[in-house]
């Protein structure tokens, strides 16, 4: 079902180093995998009643409250701003 194209792209949006036999193991386990879903599309559900949850239970969290906060004072102790926006440090860069 997958080709070793595929694995290497995987690994590579992933930013993974797979050694051959790691490329080689994964590609048979997805397939594998790929294939036991194929076979879940030839399960007969048409008397399975529909749900729109996995479970019947239900929300059980409380409300959620507004809390107040001082936005002024956040902007002074951030130390960068650009714009009316707090500036962060890049989390995804390319190798």
């Amino acid at each position: 079902m997958l080709s070793k194209d595929d694995i290497k792209k995987l690994a590579e949006l992933a930013r993974i180093h797979l050694t051959a036999s790691e490329e080689e193991k994964l590609e048979k386990d997805l397939s594998n995998i790929l294939g036991y879903i194929e076979k879940l599309k030839d399960v007969d559900i048409s008397n399975v009643p529909e749900m729109t949850h996995a479970t019947e239970e239900k929300n059980v969290f409380r409300a959620d409250e507004d809390v107040s906060r001082d936005d002024i004072l956040l902007r002074e102790q951030f130390p960068e701003s650009e714009r009316g926006y707090l500036k962060v440090k890049g989390v995804f860069e390319r190798e």
